[in-house]
């Protein structure tokens, strides 16, 4: 350890400055430790895996398009010069020469027959899903295997 005589000599007034008792105001100290809300944490999750997915795209995957080119002068003209020809027709239409059509609308309901087959059909779908199998009695399985007679033995050993 250093001796006193080798500390630096300090100034008679800085060192009064120092040690003259200070008034402070005192103030509450309050310690705020700011987490991260859930929707923070969402949006940031959001991020990662967008950054993961684009980090992890392969262009092999991508789909083969074709652009459509802008128009030159000439093609402009075409389709300018035939879109204007439409218009000139459809202004100059006749609506006299159409012929007259009578609409008939036609509202085909089902017959009794198709009602009453469809409602069965219902019933016996309803009959299907809502089949309890609880009221099914445990029934027991006899195999019978009857043995030819002798006389069937002796024709098919004759035939």
């Amino acid at each position: 350890m250093a001796d006193i005589k080798d500390l630096p000599k300090v100034e008679a007034s800085l060192k009064q400055a120092i040690e003259k008792p200070s008034e402070l105001k005192h103030v509450e100290v309050e310690e705020k430790i700011v987490l991260p809300s859930a929707d923070d944490l969402k949006a940031e999750k959001t991020h990662e895996n967008l950054q993961k997915g684009i980090e992890g795209f392969t262009p092999d995957k991508l789909k083969a398009v074709k652009t459509k080119e802008p128009a030159t002068g000439a093609e402009l003209m075409k389709t300018e010069l035939a879109t204007g020809a439409t218009i000139t027709a459809v202004a100059g239409f006749d609506k006299g020469e159409l012929k007259k059509a009578q609409t008939i609308e036609k509202n085909v309901l089902p017959d009794q027959g198709a009602i009453k087959a469809e409602k069965e059909h219902e019933q016996f779908k309803t009959g299907i899903e809502g089949f309890e199998k609880a009221k099914l009695k445990e029934t027991a399985t006899v195999e019978k295997n009857t043995l030819p007679t002798s006389e069937t033995i002796a024709q098919e050993k004759t035939a």
